[in-house]
């Protein structure tokens, strides 16, 4: 890591001790905010309400997803990387290049909740958000294609724009006002007749790209840009959230005319994504996944996998996300597993006299080898 990444790491860790003020928790009341501190070690619950706002349904991991429809709520664990992101978030300001965080770990650590816990903190905080599901979306996952009339050579994805649009309208509602009052900076010609004009809110350019899909992925391209000098500007602070970044340097599935795999470099959405990372723009925050899904092998049953950043992003995709500040995602503690079997318990998600006794808590810590989503999975099946 460059000497600034680790600079900034030290300011975050004296500004944020274990206490963060991150979400409203279990043994709060409702109506608690943002300035509530939470210990790592506590569950906390978000609103049901908030959590379809955040369209957590789609973003959780599939086996949470499932378990907040059964249990009616959803519960997460706050753990160190979590913490320590907020204490990161705490030091943005409009005089600093944006702060760039990578989450990396091994299979099964909570990379992707605690991206979303992260969205949480930011929308409590009346952050606005940009959060992209998945990049290898942008990449292996393209439904449909056009060529670009505003750059020669570059491939819009209109599906996948008018998805991020949707999104980003639905994340963001909690500050849709300030949105409507931030004014575009110059005169964007969509084509021949449609065009948003200099001063009107940013927000008319969002549903353009939801009303007219053919000019979604050129839309994305300039909410970006309007979003990067208003935090400039100290108008309102950005998070950037991307869960498998590293796909962003990765393979593609889209091919050009002549039957030929497209570098990412040629994609609309990857290219505007790029532009939201680099750190050109000041008064945000970057928050990365580093996933081994873009490299591994799902046959290869002898091979070691890769999960370190410089492993997964490449030397192309590293040598442009540094400076960043990388935050490792671990297995449980043993009072970890404790909370979420008490939790569980209390819950009756644990359904056997066995998985309730004192020898069937020690098996499921020892059996999952603390890894937290094999801990889930054992636990949503006893």
């Amino acid at each position: 890591m460059k000497p600034c990444g680790r600079l900034v790491l030290q300011m975050a860790r004296r500004m944020g001790s274990c206490e963060q003020k991150v979400s409203s928790c279990r043994q709060f009341s409702s109506e608690a905010t943002a300035h509530d501190n939470i210990k790592v070690g506590t569950l906390c619950e978000m609103e049901l309400a908030v959590a379809k706002q955040l369209n957590m349904k789609s973003h959780l991991p599939a086996p949470l997803s499932k378990q907040m429809d059964t249990l009616g709520e959803i519960v997460t664990l706050i753990r160190e990387p979590i913490a320590e992101i907020a204490s990161c978030m705490r030091i943005v300001d409009k005089n600093l290049p944006n702060l760039r965080l990578v989450l990396w770990g091994a299979f099964g650590t909570g990379k992707t909740v605690t991206l979303n816990q992260a969205v949480h903190h930011a929308y409590t905080n009346k952050w606005a958000i940009v959060h992209l599901r998945s990049a290898m979306e942008l990449t292996r996952r393209v439904k449909e294609i056009e060529m670009s009339s505003f750059v020669s050579g570059r491939i819009n994805d209109p599906s996948n724009a008018v998805a991020i649009l949707q999104n980003f309208k639905q994340q963001n509602q909690h500050i849709w006002k300030i949105l409507g009052v931030l004014l575009t900076e110059k005169d964007y010609e969509w084509s021949k007749s449609e065009r948003t004009l200099k001063g009107k809110p940013i927000t008319e350019i969002i549903e353009m790209g939801i009303s007219a899909p053919f000019l979604a992925s050129d839309c994305v391209g300039a909410l970006f840009r309007e979003l990067r000098r208003h935090a400039k500007d100290d108008k309102l602070k950005v998070l950037v959230a991307i869960d498998d970044a590293n796909s962003l340097w990765g393979k593609t599935l889209v091919k050009r005319a002549d039957r030929t795999y497209a570098p990412p470099s040629d994609l609309t959405l990857v290219v505007h994504f790029r532009r939201m990372i680099s750190n050109d723009w000041t008064n945000g925050c970057v928050l990365m996944v580093a996933d081994k899904k873009e490299v591994a092998d799902a046959r290869d049953e002898l091979g070691v996998s890769r999960h370190t950043p410089l492993e997964l992003f490449g030397e192309e995709g590293f040598e442009f996300v540094e400076p960043f500040v990388p935050i490792e995602t671990t297995n449980y503690t043993e009072s970890e597993t404790d909370a979420l079997y008490n939790y569980y318990v209390n819950k009756n998600w644990l359904a056997s006299k066995a998985a309730r006794s004192e020898e069937g808590r020690k098996q499921l810590m020892h059996l999952s080898a603390f890894n937290p989503y094999y801990y889930e999975r054992l636990c949503a099946f006893n």
